[in-house]
């Protein structure tokens, strides 16, 4: 679902907007691709969300320090992330629906992307799923949960995502970060269980955010 949403946008706005505003006129541009994109990127963080309960517990079993960390950062990213897909993808649909102009827009967007709580929060989603994301991955491979492609895929997944704009790449991109949350989920799941227990619905989750 993470992978889908990414290119679905990229693939349907491919141009990247220059300033926050300029996203009221990306989602007018094609209003229903914009709410698809939305909803699947809801749907995929609120999934993501309890994930990294179960990771946490699983890498925890054989390297509880980097589950400890990794946990740390990932969980309150994916909370903060909802926040932003909310002001990001929901609140410039309505406001492209009612033609509602970028002149008009511009003074609010610059409020909300000025303002500390926002920025902050920002930085803590961005920052915290990938560190997050990474040292619990890299924790499943050193417990020897999953192999060490998993990791490395999401290495490059979130590597690429930050160096191009293009739309081949990011589909890249979406490739990469559903093999690697799939294959960290697979992983976590079937051999980070106890002997005989079932997985856990957030170890379950994963896989299907993915």
């Amino acid at each position: 679902m993470y992978g889908a949403a990414n290119a679905l946008y990229w693939v349907t706005f491919p141009d990247e907007v220059k300033e926050a505003a300029e996203n009221v006129t990306a989602a007018a541009s094609n209003l229903a691709a914009w709410r698809a994109e939305t909803v699947l990127f809801a749907l995929a963080h609120l999934l993501l969300l309890p994930a990294p309960a179960g990771l946490i517990v699983a890498v925890g079993r054989r390297k509880r320090l980097v589950a400890t960390i990794g946990g740390a950062f990932a969980v309150p990213a994916l909370y903060f992330s909802t926040v932003h897909l909310w002001q990001y993808n929901a609140f410039y649909g309505p406001l492209a629906a009612d033609g509602v102009s970028l002149d008009t827009v511009r003074p609010v967007a610059h409020a909300l992307e000025s303002d500390p709580f926002v920025a902050a929060s920002f930085a803590i989603w961005i920052l915290g799923f990938m560190i997050g994301v990474l040292v619990l991955a890299y924790g499943a491979w050193r417990a020897r949960l999953v192999p060490l492609w998993v990791p490395l895929a999401l290495t490059g997944g979130q590597v690429l995502d930050f160096v191009t704009s293009d739309v081949a790449p990011k589909i890249v991109v979406s490739l990469l970060m559903a093999a690697g949350l799939i294959g960290l989920a697979l992983g976590t799941g079937l051999r980070g269980a106890r002997p005989g227990a079932p997985e856990t619905p957030a170890e379950t989750s994963a896989a299907v955010a993915a």
